[in-house]
């Protein structure tokens, strides 16, 4: 190619905004000289910016040493300008320039003297290296502009376009229009279809205005295997199946809502279509705001049966089916970015918008984790609009200020990723809105109680450890340390109490008490399990430092923000980092504390049964005044109601029975036992899977027995010591500080005597762990199908309320709260929500059961008497079926609803009630003459 400029030619990748249309193709240097360069301003030479070339071929390269040279004494006259004259119009593609330090904007622009246009701004953030400035301009002037002193840089190249290289370009950006123009067609036919969109009635949401809408017999499905899902004709309407699969998890996926003007952070409801003809498992993984719940009809399991990690704990219940097509929904709020495909963990990109739609994947496990299910099953995918965003809050009637309240709560655990502040193309763009969406959705759940992890695993989370040493003692992440404090403030001005999460193992920084790991085991010097990122820090309880150390973190992360919001209290849980410590410090205090100054070994310890069981008592009064003076603490220091919350279950799944045997629970032994004795239910060496009855874990006391035994221990290791026995018979004199009641499955709520052993005068604390299923969507090589997994599964309808409902029957908690695995939500909002409503109107008193008060066995009444407020009751079906006309006997006074407030007809002393299975009911009984 011919030119008064000589050329230097290489190949390089031009990348263009087309993504898939970038292609190789060709830049020929320009040969700059100092005499085509023009400084404008009367002072400094830009010369040096052009006095270095060489013939190199490729891209610049060296350690150029002239620069632009300004004296500093006119540094307060920038910015200053230079200008290059190619001597022709250039079709320009980029400009290099060396950077040297300092920092400061460097303005690129085109066009000619006095008439110029800004191409590209650098700000000379890097240091010593060749940087380069996309240009993609026509022009035969080029003017650089340094806004500041410190935009220093010693030289630049500048690049055109090859003939070839620039047509391709013209084509590319031709593309791109063309693309364009489709897009704007696109989003103007949603704007009409918008103005068109039908609207319905949906309870519990309102008015919804539909978006998109997916039949699921049509085409257009992607899958996995490939040809799995059937369309069949159940209950007279088609719907897309998946049949069970051998040896591998199963899943169909459509994009909803592309090009249908979806807003960033507009509240929307994802209803799905299934038939209730059978039990059938199913999952809905919605990437619109990265939420993964399942459910579950008639005898499935639900959980995977086999999970690669932890015993599920499974159990089968003959739930009644409806023999008619059912909604699952699920309110959310549109996250800014999603996923292109399945789940993400933690900090990676998220690079679909709004426009591009989102995934809405339905998916179940592999027929070996879900035996009996006939297959997950779908008709219709809707994505809604909720019309009026602010009639969506549940009434919630609590009981008079003087009177105690209880709590409802949720803590996830594989979340907070979406919002990592080091991720260019996070889930969303301000942090803070992914708390703001769970307080919406607490007010449509109706919960008035936030927690929030802010120890994970010993691990700081999004609080400031700066006051009390900084990473020396806590490690803390310098660009999220603000936010706890804004979460607090944001929660307290929607009314809502705080009880923040602490997974405590001491402090983490370099001179961090946990990082010492103090606590010791009996047998051993390394560790107490295998878990290596468990036993990389523990705090031993009986340590005075240790009281101060966690002082220290209630100081930062409870009182000095208590101005800010009402503070229920605190809950922290062990994850194995809190064990039994048998060091030398803690053997010389049980020695002064409870042996008589006796010489006490470690060698005593395990030969000397009686001294062993001293021992661990006198350990877990320890721990009791561990938890006492935490309360103490924040009592006396500006949180007068504060209390204390203590899970010693480090499982997501909870508690299993206290036998190595495998087991599984379910009122149809009958049914289950030939399936488990089919080999892929064998559990190895360990033979068959046995089904227990309901009855008989109630009967044997077995529940009680794992919540009051210790990790069951295998190997040389020590799991009874990493994970102590509960102990509530300490506690039941001890006022604000409760050990937490595992529960989750029919037989975790089915004794009063269990419930009963964990009773204080402050209540009874009862937490529903949520097992993971996690990396459980695994193909024949066992390899994740849709990236990292893991789900929250629930009964279907109104099942999903079953355990609680048994517990308010059963043992009546005063707080109820939720260990989840991921994003939370509900996919049958409408039974959760009269639940909580009808749970938190009643005071936290005791109460107690009012024999023969219902004209059904399976309906249980029970009072709660006060002084000057006047009775509640509590009604709750616990059967699988509906209640009609049953009568209730009440006390004498004027009877309403304890949460409309609405008087309930009462006839010779008794309501009747039609109630739908698992329901609570909730009434207030004042006197006439007038009880506040």
């Amino acid at each position: 190619m011919k030119s008064c400029l000589h050329h230097y030619l290489f190949a390089l990748l031009v990348v263009t905004t087309l993504g898939p249309l970038a292609a190789w193709s060709q830049q020929l240097r320009l040969d700059l000289k100092p005499v085509m360069l023009t400084n404008e301003a009367e002072v400094g030479d830009p010369a040096g910016l052009v006095d270095e070339q060489r013939d190199i071929i490729g891209p610049p390269v060296g350690k150029p040493s002239h620069a632009w040279e300004v004296n500093s004494r006119f540094w307060n006259e920038f910015p200053f300008s230079a200008y290059l004259d190619l001597g022709t119009t250039k079709n320009l593609s980029s400009l290099w320039l060396f950077d040297t330090n300092g920092s400061g904007d460097v303005v690129i622009s085109a066009g000619e003297p006095g008439k110029w246009q800004e191409v590209e701004t650098y700000d000379c953030g890097s240091y010593l290296k060749w940087v380069e400035v996309k240009l993609d301009v026509t022009t035969r002037y080029l003017r650089i502009t340094r806004i500041t002193p410190g935009a220093n840089f010693s030289e630049i190249a500048v690049y055109e376009y090859s003939d070839e290289a620039f047509q391709q370009r013209v084509a590319l950006k031709a593309e791109k229009a063309r693309r364009e123009a489709e897009r704007q067609a696109a989003l103007q036919q949603a704007r009409e279809e918008a103005l068109k969109r039908p609207l319905i009635e949906m309870a519990p949401y309102g008015m919804l205005s539909l978006v998109d809408e997916i039949d699921c017999s049509a085409a257009g499905v992607r899958e996995s295997p490939t040809g799995v899902s059937k369309v069949e004709t159940i209950l007279g309407r088609p719907a897309r199946v998946l049949p069970p699969t051998a040896s591998e998890a199963a899943y169909f996926t459509y994009r909803i809502g592309k090009m249908k003007l979806l807003r960033p952070s507009g509240v929307y409801v994802l209803a799905v279509d299934y038939p209730e003809d059978a039990p059938r498992s199913m999952l809905v993984i919605n990437t619109g705001n990265e939420t993964s719940r399942g459910f579950h009809t008639g005898e499935t399991l639900g959980d995977a049966l086999h999970p690669k990690y932890v015993n599920n704990l499974v159990e089968s219940i003959d739930v009644p089916l409806t023999g008619e097509w059912q909604t699952w929904s699920l309110l959310f709020r549109l996250h800014d970015r999603f996923p292109e495909t399945g789940l993400l963990r933690g900090a990676e990109p998220r690079p679909l918008t709004p426009e591009n739609g989102f995934d809405v994947t339905i998916a179940q496990f592999s027929a070996e984790n879900t035996p009996i299910s006939q297959g997950a099953a779908v008709g219709r995918i809707r994505l809604f609009e909720v019309v009026d965003p602010h009639k969506l809050t549940q009434t919630v009637t609590l009981p008079p200020e003087d009177l105690p309240r209880r709590h409802l709560f949720w803590r996830e655990e594989m979340a907070d990723g979406i919002i990592d502040f080091k991720t260019p193309e996070a889930g969303l763009a301000n942090p803070l809105d992914w708390y703001r969406y769970k307080a919406e959705l607490m007010l449509f759940l109706g919960m008035r109680t936030y927690s929030k992890d802010l120890l994970e695993f010993g691990a700081c989370q999004h609080w400031d450890t700066e006051p009390h040493g900084g990473n020396d003692w806590m490690f803390h992440d310098s660009t999220s340390k603000h936010l706890w404090a804004e979460v607090v403030e944001l929660m307290g001005s929607y009314g809502f109490e705080i009880l923040p999460y602490y997974e405590y193992s001491g402090s983490k920084g370099y001179k961090g008490l946990g990082n010492q790991r103090r606590a010791r085991p009996l047998t051993r010097d390394d560790a107490y399990t295998h878990i290596s990122w468990v036993e990389s820090a523990n705090a031993d309880l009986t340590d005075p430092d240790t009281i101060d150390d966690f002082q220290k973190m209630l100081d930062l992360t409870v009182l000095r923000l208590r101005s800010r919001a009402n503070f229920a209290g605190i809950w922290i849980r062990s994850r194995g980092q809190m064990p039994i410590s048998f060091s030398d410090k803690a053997l010389s205090r049980f020695s002064k504390e409870a042996a008589d100054d006796r010489p006490v070994t470690r060698e005593t310890l395990k030969v000397d049964a009686d001294l062993y069981g001293k021992y661990l008592e006198w350990w877990g009064r320890k721990r009791r005044d561990f938890l006492i003076a935490m309360r103490d603490y924040l009592q006396s220091n500006g949180v007068p109601e504060a209390s204390v919350l203590f899970t010693g279950s480090p499982s997501e799944p909870g508690v299993s029975f206290n036998t190595w045997d495998p087991l599984m629970v379910t009122d149809q032994p009958d049914l289950w036992q030939p399936i488990l004795q089919q080999p892929q239910h064998a559990a190895g060496d360990r033979g068959a899977i046995t089904p227990l009855t309901i009855q008989q874990v109630v009967d044997g006391n077995l529940y009680l027995q794992a919540l009051t035994t210790p990790g069951l221990n295998w190997g040389d290791w020590e799991v009874h010591h990493s994970r102590p026995a509960d102990d509530p018979q300490q506690y039941q004199d001890v006022r604000d500080v409760m050990l937490t009641h595992a529960f989750n499955r029919n037989y975790t709520v089915a004794s009063p005597q269990t419930m009963q052993a964990y009773r204080t005068p402050s209540g009874l604390a009862m937490v529903r762990h949520y097992t993971l299923n996690e990396n459980m969507m695994f193909d024949k090589k066992d390899e994740d199908k849709i990236g990292y997994f893991v789900v929250d599964i629930e009964r279907a309808g109104p099942y999903c309320m079953m355990a609680e409902a048994l517990a308010v029957a059963n043992g009546d908690p005063t707080m109820i709260g939720y260990l989840v695995g991921c994003n939370f939500g509900r996919g049958f909002p409408q039974y959760v929500r009269n639940f909580n409503a009808n749970y938190l109107a009643l005071p936290a008193l005791p109460s107690q059961v009012l024999e023969h008060a219902a004209s059904d066995r399976e309906v249980v009444v029970r009072s709660i008497v006060t002084e000057k407020h006047g009775i509640w009751i509590a009604v709750v079906n616990t059967s699988l079926h509906g209640k009609q006309g049953v009568s209730i006997a009440l006390p004498s006074g004027q009877a309403t609803d304890a949460v409309t407030g609405a008087p309930v007809p009462v006839s010779a002393g008794k309501a009747t009630l039609d109630m739908y299975p698992c329901q609570l009911r909730t009434f207030r009984v004042r006197s006439v003459k007038g009880i506040r």
